[in-house]
């Protein structure tokens, strides 16, 4: 069944983002990000500060060309004055650029020598008070079947056993595939449940992420008889000051 963003562009799975050359790291996140806008419905209506319209590009984008897509889309769309306004959200390419600044760049990796990939190749929408997707359910949708504009229908973001279940349980040939034609000597993951993917992957000892001493601690494991360095590392989404302190520490002692 398709999966339709606001304004009625389809979501499709995402490809990994395969390096220029031989692979020095493999970066597993837990799922893509999308391109947003800043949305201002009509006549003082609400505004969406960031409303997921498309895919995003590539897996962890850097967001350098949002404008030129978030005009594209303008375009597709056939945008009318009637609709409200539309324009560039904060935030695009947010997750790509840390991983950039805050991982690769202290391990001395370029992105072109990166494999970019994630546990479930698809975009979810965060549920919650407040959340993009209660703000699409209590805003878009209405707007949308008044203007005759096709329905949003993107699935919630899975609680974190579940997305992790789902990944060993749909992904885990292709991942182990990535992981054997990567061929990367060094895998680092994002967040707990990336972590717990690839301990389903390698069948190994679970690693609880913790803002100590054992933080970023490479240990190997093997993946589809690959042996890999894994580094277990936090999410860039997670701004929490005491994970960030912990970041901060492990990119001066990288």
């Amino acid at each position: 069944m398709p999966r339709v963003f606001p304004f009625g562009q389809c979501a499709t799975r995402r490809d990994p983002r395969r390096p220029d050359g031989p692979a020095e790291l493999l970066v597993l996140g837990v799922y893509p990000s999308a391109l947003h806008v800043q949305l201002r419905l009509p006549g003082g209506g609400p505004t969406f500060g960031a409303l997921a319209v498309d895919d995003e590009p590539e897996v962890f984008w850097d967001g350098a060309d949002a404008q030129q897509r978030i005009e594209l889309r303008r375009r597709a769309v056939g945008w009318k004055d009637e609709w409200g306004s539309v324009g560039l959200a904060g935030g695009n390419g947010s997750s790509g650029r840390s991983v950039v600044d805050g991982i690769l760049r202290p391990l001395g990796v370029a992105p072109g020598r990166t494999w970019f990939t994630d546990c479930l190749p698809y975009y979810f929408v965060k549920q919650g008070s407040g959340s993009q997707g209660d703000r699409i359910a209590e805003v878009y949708q209405p707007f949308a079947a008044l203007h005759g504009l096709p329905p949003a229908d993107i699935p919630p973001r899975p609680k974190p056993a579940k997305l992790v279940r789902r990944a060993l349980a749909e992904e885990l040939d292709d991942l182990i595939r990535q992981f054997t034609e990567a061929r990367a000597p060094r895998v680092v993951t994002l967040g707990q449940e990336a972590a717990d993917v690839l301990t389903g992957l390698a069948d190994t000892e679970r690693v609880v992420l913790r803002a100590d001493a054992s933080y970023g601690t490479p240990r190997p494991v093997t993946v589809g008889g690959t042996e890999v360095d894994w580094l277990p590392l936090t999410h860039p989404g997670n701004h929490t000051p005491v994970w960030n302190e912990r970041h901060e520490e492990w990119t001066t002692d990288s």
